[in-house]
């Protein structure tokens, strides 16, 4: 037997007098991301909030009554444990993005490519590594995704044949973000950067992370402004690091 809250599944035989009324708060506000927001972002009603989940929190730890004042103090030393990690992460974030570097590679194509028909050519393209200006390569579990330079992109077609290219796409541009060694280990850089193109309009075509790397494949047509868009946050976050 299992009690479900919220979608938190709670086994019958666990002794639930063992869970204090904080605990069980905290449980069921974690299963729900957009009141975890709201707690974080400070534009929560903890009464209301206390009284809404009072059903829920009796439930769990086993009592006819709880005092809703102490839901709402459990909500509010959430609260602030929350928006404490959340102003380190955003440091982190802030500090890793500031020390980023860009670069612009126009002339680039993307193409997918039927995966049969490329591991049996793999050994004739790899071949030609050193004639590549540009190449970066991706394994899906139906195809490969190579982007190229143009020029490249014709040879890679030549090998492989037009009938196991999937998707070939051109006019793009590669927006190389070269970060220092802590991206691998900050969550929310790559969303934080991705939310500023999106929220600009810019389509990224393709995400690529090789280490501290991080390739965005862009239209060739918004390229420049994405770049602007990018180098402009990276300097107005140095500013605030000084």
């Amino acid at each position: 037997m299992t009690l479900v809250l919220w979608g938190i599944i709670m086994p019958r035989d666990v002794k639930q007098e063992s869970i204090s009324i904080a605990e069980a708060a905290r449980l069921i506000v974690s299963g729900k991301p957009s009141i975890v927001d709201g707690l974080r972002q400070g534009v929560i009603n903890f009464s209301a909030l206390a009284d809404m989940i009072k059903e829920q929190v009796m439930e769990i730890v086993d009592k006819k009554s709880v005092n809703v004042d102490s839901i709402k103090m459990a909500l509010m030393r959430y609260a602030e444990e929350l928006k404490s990690k959340k102003q380190l992460l955003e440091r982190q974030i802030v500090e890793v993005a500031a020390n980023s570097i860009l670069e612009l590679k126009n002339d680039v194509a993307v193409l997918t490519i039927n995966q049969k028909g490329f591991i049996i050519r793999i050994d004739q393209i790899f071949k030609s590594l050193n004639s590549f200006r540009f190449l970066q390569l991706t394994q899906g579990t139906e195809t490969f995704t190579v982007v190229t330079d143009l020029q490249s992109k014709e040879k890679i077609v030549e090998v492989v044949g037009e009938s196991n290219i999937v998707l070939g796409i051109d006019d793009q541009s590669a927006i190389v973000i070269i970060s220092p060694k802590q991206i691998i280990e900050v969550p929310g850089v790559i969303a934080y950067i991705t939310d500023l193109l999106s929220t600009s309009g810019i389509n990224i075509t393709q995400i690529i992370s090789c280490y501290t790397d991080t390739l965005l494949i862009v239209d060739r047509k918004d390229a420049l402004r994405a770049y602007q868009i990018l180098e402009n946050k990276i300097l107005s976050l140095r500013k605030i690091l000084k």
